[in-house]
């Protein structure tokens, strides 16, 4: 996972903003992940995953679209008619289904079951997509030069950007170990797909989280510092 390469400062209040929505999501999945785990309430990701699965997308969703909205507000001068935004956001939203349908098809090829737990498939997907493609909605909208920007020429700009660039790429690689477990001889219940690729992706979101947080912390005093000098 490279550094992004683009050094321009965030304004103080925004660098405070993302330091703390990053330490309040790490906080909050890991109480909604951990404290239910194995005590078959709704919560809990073995016994009821697809619910508890719902639940954790839900709050992501919504942590991610306020996240958006604070950063919009602060960063955007240029004030959107109700219209325009209503037509962003439910372009968003048929995008956001189609990368949950994307990963559903990725998962199948990469060997999820074809006919059988085809739900469960879909809520694996649409969890990985609320992760590495829903925040990027939220901050980058749908202007292809600024995904291009962050994730293929490794420019994003430091705060928000890198954060959205980190958490996806660390989502998608925890996606990915999350599926080591499956076929190992152990049986466990929580073995049983996609639980582990669930626990994965959700494990690869904070660990990406905690990166960005401290890559955005050095990076911003290292440049405030050398500005000042």
């Amino acid at each position: 996972m490279s550094a992004p390469m683009n050094t321009r400062l965030p304004s103080k209040d925004v660098y405070y903003f993302t330091i703390r929505s990053n330490i309040y999501q790490v906080v909050l999945l890991s109480l909604l992940i951990f404290l239910p785990w194995n005590t078959k309430t709704v919560l809990d990701i073995v016994s009821y995953t697809l619910l508890s699965s719902e639940i954790l997308i839900g709050v992501i969703l919504c942590s991610n679209f306020l996240i958006g909205l604070y950063i919009s507000q602060k960063s955007n001068f240029v004030k959107k008619s109700v219209s325009y935004r209503v037509r962003a956001a439910l372009k968003g939203a048929c995008f956001y289904v189609l990368a949950a349908c994307f990963f559903h098809v990725i998962a199948v090829l990469y060997g999820a079951p074809f006919f059988e737990s085809i739900s469960q498939t879909f809520h694996f997907g649409a969890l990985l997509a609320s992760m590495a493609v829903f925040p990027g909605l939220c901050l980058l909208g749908l202007n292809v030069s600024s995904w291009i920007k962050v994730f293929s020429l490794n420019s994003a700009d430091l705060g928000p950007e890198s954060v959205v660039q980190i958490t996806a790429v660390s989502s998608i690689i925890g996606a990915w170990l999350g599926a080591f477990p499956i076929p190992l001889d152990w049986d466990r219940d929580w073995q049983e797909w996609p639980i582990t690729c669930m626990v994965g992706t959700l494990l690869g979101y904070m660990t990406g989280l905690i990166i960005a947080a401290l890559h955005l912390c050095i990076r911003y005093n290292q440049l405030r510092k050398h500005k000042v000098t």
